[in-house]
């Protein structure tokens, strides 16, 4: 049900803002979401003593950004009360925009520690056979059961596994299976 409703709203947006105008308002709805995850403030907004012209204003200066626009898309999921989604259109816009630049973000996880210029390869040679730039973030994780390197991008639907273990069995059966003489 978010994720339509937010559609919506950012098909509005795209329609009446360029990319520049984009990428600000995209800015400001990440500096939303990240309020939204405060508690006291989500007290603030669902608050009977507190206006919605007032609500609006506080979202506008937390956003901070003065564009006219933003402030009535402010105002008018505030009086739909629907602010929650504020999250989920900044990520459809933010989707957009890598669409339109022909980027895309991805995180590579693994239990180990990954050298940044190993991180940078991989990047490096999806970007090639994806045809798009590829930026990825290095997240450890604690799982023990998997050595290797978990790639995901999720804008693209791509999820690539590189298991060590598997890898040195790979090897080592291609090399025995490998007629020297």
């Amino acid at each position: 049900m978010v994720s339509s409703v937010s559609k919506k709203y950012t098909k509005a947006m795209t329609s009446l803002l360029n990319e520049a105008q984009l990428a600000q308002s995209y800015k400001a709805l990440k500096n939303i979401s990240g309020a939204l995850k405060i508690p006291k403030f989500q007290d603030i907004l669902s608050s009977k003593d507190v206006s919605i012209e007032q609500k609006a204003a506080l979202l506008s200066e937390i956003s901070e950004s003065n564009d006219a626009k933003l402030a009535n898309l402010f105002y008018l999921l505030l009086k739909a009360k629907r602010i929650e989604i504020v999250p989920a259109i900044a990520e459809e816009i933010r989707k957009y925009l890598a669409a339109k630049s022909g980027k895309a973000e991805g995180t590579a996880t693994a239990s180990f520690d990954v050298a940044t210029e190993d991180i940078k390869e991989i990047s490096r040679v999806l970007s090639s056979k994806l045809n798009r730039e590829i930026e990825l973030s290095f997240v450890k994780t604690d799982a023990s059961n998997f050595n290797g390197i978990k790639v995901e991008i999720e804008d693209l639907g791509v999820e690539v596994e590189i298991n060590k273990d598997a890898l040195k069995k790979s090897i080592i059966a291609h090399i025995l299976n490998t007629k020297i003489f």
